[in-house]
């Protein structure tokens, strides 16, 4: 007799807990942010002024492992990985998309040593891959038409 009243308790409890673990499988906690900082939207709207005098495209937030192809096949992955969750903060191409520079937008989180390693990295991968890899601090039209020569 006792059982039977435990049967409607324990189908009540698979219930509730298939109920979380299936909540929990369609939990996707994620929320649309703007692709880019305020400092950087400020720095693309500068740049697409010049960069449409020479009818250039602007690509914001590039990953390096789509612009540089990793030439070592005996450690691919070992050079893969270092260049995997890298990106560039703009790629300027011409207009059928052939890559001529890329910009990083530089600030004062770049001062710190784990940063200039960072760098140090990047700046030596874009120089074996043939791709300018240009930094600027300001944010001013002057240093902005530079980085086109």
């Amino acid at each position: 007799m006792k059982s039977v009243i435990y049967i409607p308790i324990i189908c009540i409890f698979l219930f509730i807990l298939l109920f979380i673990l299936y909540h929990k499988k369609n939990y996707y906690p994620y929320a649309a942010r703007h692709l880019l900082t305020k400092r950087e939207y400020r720095f693309y709207l500068l740049l697409k002024e010049v960069a449409d005098e020479y009818h250039y495209i602007i690509c914001p937030k590039v990953g390096v492992k789509d612009l540089l192809a990793v030439t070592d096949k005996k450690q691919y992955m070992k050079y893969f990985h270092k260049i995997a969750q890298k990106h560039v903060d703009f790629v300027i191409c011409d207009k059928d998309l052939y890559v001529l520079f890329a910009i990083e937008l530089d600030d004062s989180t770049h001062e710190t040593r784990d940063a200039r390693k960072r760098d140090h990295l990047k700046d030596k991968a874009f120089a074996a891959a043939g791709i300018p890899l240009k930094r600027i601090t300001d944010i001013d039209k002057k240093q902005i038409r530079k980085l086109f020569r």
